[in-house]
């Protein structure tokens, strides 16, 4: 069987850390391929490139975070210190200079270089919006996923929106209306389901425990940004927990490809999400029928996951 070949798109972000800390170990062992770009969305594209090398340095795996585009399609950028800390990974900053990205290398080229089978979208869409219009052939034969949006349920930015889709509307507004023709429709995890992938002190504590002495620093690194996360999320409501959003759209990509018993459900649907009112600003929509738009499916949405699972699989594979 071929390996995935898998293009990590990330705001690195505490949950995107997670994410790379369960695709990073998959890569370290052989399991996948992995490529790993940046965009700007909890973070700067920068501080996300140096994040996302401190955990990829950490599992083990030699993939090198490449800087992606620095700001949103049309908008000015938001970051959001206040969920993910200052440089985005909460109370953690002891980098080495390892992580420093390499400034150098081309977003397109990069992408083309790797020749993904499986792309994880985990941050706002511009990169993938510009990949669309500058080399859309690399999606014809890719399984695309993206963590954003949220469907009739309130938001975690605004009353309606998602963070992703309202840091970049236009962006993934550009993707679903020019998705390339023939290529596998993208598969779209949304908060009002990933949110459902809860991680407590208690879970967390023996995930950590006695993993192997190489992933030592990693334990330093997920223990000090989860406790920022766990009280960012107590100080808005939810309780001394964290939504860990992206590692559940990271397992959803490789549920096949990996025979993954994840326990998850998809529907197609026809999705659109407001990019040019203030109000409703990045406030994703489906259709699931085609009954209101009379247009076809354009995504497979993600209804249902088994949570316990989710965290079943990270916990697994770090101890591997």
């Amino acid at each position: 069987m071929n390996r995935p070949v898998v293009i990590a798109d990330v705001d690195t972000g505490i949950d995107d850390a997670l994410a790379l800390a369960w695709l990073g170990s998959l890569h370290a062992r052989g399991a996948i391929d992995l490529t790993v770009t940046t965009s700007a969305g909890n973070c700067t594209v920068y501080d996300a490139a140096r994040n996302s090398n401190a955990v990829l340095r950490m599992t083990g795996s030699s993939a090198r975070a490449i800087p992606g585009l620095p700001a949103p399609r049309h908008l000015p950028l938001t970051t959001t210190p206040e969920t993910h800390g200052p440089r985005g990974l909460g109370y953690w900053q002891d980098h080495s200079p390892q992580d420093e990205p390499d400034k150098g290398h081309s977003l397109l080229e990069t992408w083309r270089k790797a020749a993904p089978t499986h792309v994880l979208v985990a941050g706002p869409a511009n990169n993938i919006a510009y990949v669309l219009d500058h080399a859309p052939r690399l999606l014809e034969n890719c399984q695309v996923t993206f963590m954003t949006g949220a469907f009739s349920y309130p938001g975690n930015t605004t009353p309606s929106a998602e963070w992703n889709a309202w840091v970049d509307p236009h962006a993934l507004k550009h993707v679903l209306e020019q998705w390339p023709a023939g290529a596998p429709a993208p598969r779209i995890c949304p908060l009002n389901v990933t949110e459902q992938v809860l991680l407590t002190p208690d879970r967390l504590r023996p995930m950590l425990a006695n993993l192997p002495l190489r992933r030592a620093e990693l334990v330093d690194l997920l223990s000090d940004a989860t406790t920022f996360y766990f009280e960012f999320h107590q100080s808005v409501g939810v309780g001394y927990k964290a939504q860990i959003h992206d590692l559940a759209a990271a397992q959803v990509m490789l549920a096949e490809a990996l025979h993954l018993q994840i326990g998850h459900w998809l529907r197609p649907a026809t999705v659109d999400v407001e990019a040019d009112s203030e109000l409703m600003r990045g406030t994703t929509v489906a259709d699931w029928d085609g009954s209101y738009w009379g247009r076809p499916a354009n995504a497979q949405v993600l209804t249902a996951i088994d949570a316990d699972n989710v965290l079943d699989l990270l916990d697994r594979e770090l101890h591997s």
